[in-house]
């Protein structure tokens, strides 16, 4: 089914493109090429471009670019053009043909006109998850800061977060990142208890109502202030003692940082005090467990995996 719409969406982004092609030609003759290099915010993703060796994929026609600033790129550590030799030319390109589209998507495609975390397939055989809200278009949950400019062969849209490939589920995802491991241990514990949890967490379920998760991801250092503090203390818990913490921490259904709404949401926790509570302040969505005397803030958003949308937090939360 999910390759069947990420088809669908391709086939329509093209067709968009094709009948705007003209028209685009002839209101600006710049390319998406000759405008990343011309802003002067874009100069590391230019750099980028250079060396990973896609300097040519902007030239491509009816091309969708989402262009991280150069204070997305510092965001993730790439702080001027020599940075990028710290990974691999092969992630690099994976990381960056993840904002390029092959067809025309503009905040005025019907399609998106109420999309909520529409799919569409990128270069790199991944997929995008556009929602196109009444502040905005988000994708991956990261609010589109400057849309919709043309150029001969597509369309630039401005952001400000660096974007990562999904990972295959969240349990790879959370594999992949260091700052998680006492989770990844506690999910591995449990493993032969929760046969059902590990499939949510690993995409391998069949219950076609979990097969999205929104995951919220105690750091190590809040496992450590809750009394876990290695390895060694996940494998003297109780495996219920597990299985009940890992399940009060994801909800059904994939939710970016943008779609957090204020109230109660039910969790995969099965007891009848299964509800995290989250508030929407001027600084960012928290949520709350039951038991915590404070709410939990997210330190890491919206990071993606094909089957969950993980936020990072610095508390266990306690039903």
């Amino acid at each position: 089914m999910k390759r069947i719409a990420l088809s669908f969406l391709v086939l329509l982004t093209l067709i968009i493109g094709c009948k705007k092609t003209n028209d685009l030609v002839d209101a600006q003759p710049k390319t998406v090429s000759d405008l990343v290099a011309e802003t002067p915010t874009f100069s590391l993703l230019k750099a980028a471009l250079q060396e990973a060796g896609l300097n040519d994929a902007l030239k491509a026609t009816n091309l969708t670019v989402f262009a991280p600033t150069d204070d997305a790129f510092k965001a993730r550590g790439f702080s001027s053009p020599e940075s990028f030799k710290n990974i691999s030319d092969e992630t690099l390109r994976n990381v960056l043909r993840y904002h390029l589209i092959s067809g025309v998507v503009t905040t005025q495609t019907p399609e998106l006109a109420s999309a909520v975390n529409l799919p569409v397939e990128t270069s790199n055989a991944s997929a995008l998850f556009l929602t196109n809200a009444s502040t905005g278009l988000f994708v991956n949950g990261s609010r589109v800061t400057k849309s919709d400019q043309l150029a001969a062969n597509g369309i630039v849209h401005t952001i400000d977060n660096l974007l990562w490939p999904p990972a295959n589920d969240a349990l790879t995802a959370l594999k992949s990142r260091a700052d998680v491991s006492i989770l990844v241990a506690a999910i591995t514990r449990i493993a032969t208890f929760r046969p059902d949890l590990l499939a949510i967490l690993d995409g391998t379920t069949t219950n076609q109502s979990l097969k999205q998760i929104t995951l919220f991801a105690p750091s190590d250092a809040a496992f450590a202030a809750a009394g876990f503090r290695t390895v060694a203390d996940i494998n003297n818990a109780s495996l219920p003692t597990l299985a009940n913490l890992i399940s009060y921490h994801a909800i059904q259904g994939r939710l970016f940082s943008n779609q957090l709404q204020a109230g109660q949401v039910a969790t995969l926790n099965s007891s009848a005090t299964n509800r995290l509570t989250i508030a929407v302040p001027a600084s960012g969505p928290t949520v709350k467990g039951n038991r915590n005397t404070t709410p939990a803030t997210i330190k890491g958003a919206d990071v993606a995996s094909k089957n969950a949308v993980i936020h990072v937090i610095d508390q266990v939360l306690q039903p």
